[in-house]
């Protein structure tokens, strides 16, 4: 239950690589020949804790929220909630995409596919704020803790949650790292919607009520589609680096255009999914509060079909961001108000 996505952030741009040098970087970082950390001694720097939150990409971790509310609400709906596995679920699911953080940013360096004028990623790397080796160990840290957290839900709930866990810790790692390298393969929209739509939501709603719902898999296709529309937009942004390096995203596959195209899918889709499983019962009618931001959606979608420069991309990636938290707010208060009699 992860993020291993939402990789938007720091935009200091200083030089700009040819597509030769960045191939070129890529070859030296999966060979180690460009790591000088490997070669030289390199002092180790001292390193605050604004470093840390910095890598951790905290303002990434309201994708993990949504799906945890979201879900949490839907069991709500259905009669039960326990705070404590609320917290545990929340705060391990957090950790866990704090770990995906750290790793993308390692492997990201590790495999070539960062460099200095990264707009994405944080380049504490680069920048020596941070060694590779405390980077990955930030992320082994990270999982730990959430693995700790987890145990706690084990007692609680039951060993079953165990397959949460680990199917979250095995996307958030090899989403990054070999041998599966799953965003180089443009599987990347799958896995973050399965992570953090279905997987996240469903997970939420088994630490209250242990046992398969259909309203929480519904609830979790609008959560999905809009937390893969970070991640999309995140890569039409980046589709000249990734096209440079190799990455094989959705765009570079299909084309730029064509990112924009699916971004105007995702975020329509979010609404209609909801209307469509209201209509159908599945969800209460209160789940309609979710067209309160709708104007936000839409002015996204005509920026972003409009937009012909990287830096409109890069503002579309924290619009969306931003929208996909307040859908899920929005969404898991309406289903929250419909609970009240229930739980009452």
């Amino acid at each position: 239950m992860v993020s291993p996505v939402v990789k938007y952030g720091s935009q200091n741009i200083n030089v700009r690589y040819t597509n030769s040098k960045k191939r070129k970087y890529m070859a030296e970082r999966e060979t180690g020949l460009g790591d000088t950390q490997a070669h030289t001694p390199v002092k180790t720097p001292r390193v605050s804790w604004k470093t840390w939150l910095k890598t951790a990409r905290p303002f990434t971790l309201t994708a993990t929220v949504s799906p945890i509310l979201v879900g949490t609400a839907v069991a709500a709906y259905d009669g039960t909630f326990h705070m404590l596995n609320f917290l545990l679920a929340l705060f391990s699911s957090l950790f866990l995409q704090i770990g995906a953080n750290y790793f993308n940013e390692y492997f990201d360096y590790r495999y070539g596919l960062d460099s200095p004028e990264s707009l994405g990623s944080t380049t504490v790397i680069f920048r020596h704020e941070l060694t590779a080796g405390q980077v990955l160990g930030g992320g082994i840290a990270s999982f730990v803790i959430a693995a700790a957290l987890g145990l706690a839900l084990i007692y609680s709930v039951g060993p079953t949650i165990i397959l949460f866990g680990l199917a979250g810790m095995a996307i958030a790692y090899f989403y990054s790292a070999k041998p599966f390298k799953f965003a180089t393969r443009g599987l990347g929209d799958i896995l973050v919607y399965l992570a953090m739509g279905f997987l996240m939501t469903w997970g939420a709603y088994y630490v209250q009520i242990p046992r398969w719902s259909w309203q929480a898999f519904v609830a979790s296709v609008p959560v999905g589609f809009l937390v893969t529309a970070i991640l999309n937009m995140n890569n039409v942004r980046d589709y000249q680096d990734d096209l440079a390096v190799q990455k094989r995203t959705l765009p570079v596959r299909l084309g730029q255009v064509f990112g924009q195209r699916f971004h105007a899918f995702l975020l329509i889709g979010s609404y209609v999914a909801v209307s469509l499983f209201v209509l159908l019962r599945l969800l209460p009618l209160y789940s309609l509060a979710v067209w309160l931001t709708f104007p936000l959606a839409f002015s996204n979608v005509r920026a972003v079909l409009t937009a012909t420069e990287r830096k409109a991309f890069a503002i579309g990636i924290k619009r969306t961001a931003a929208l996909h938290f307040q859908f899920g707010v929005m969404l898991a208060i309406g289903i929250a108000v419909a609970a009240l009699p229930k739980l009452l």
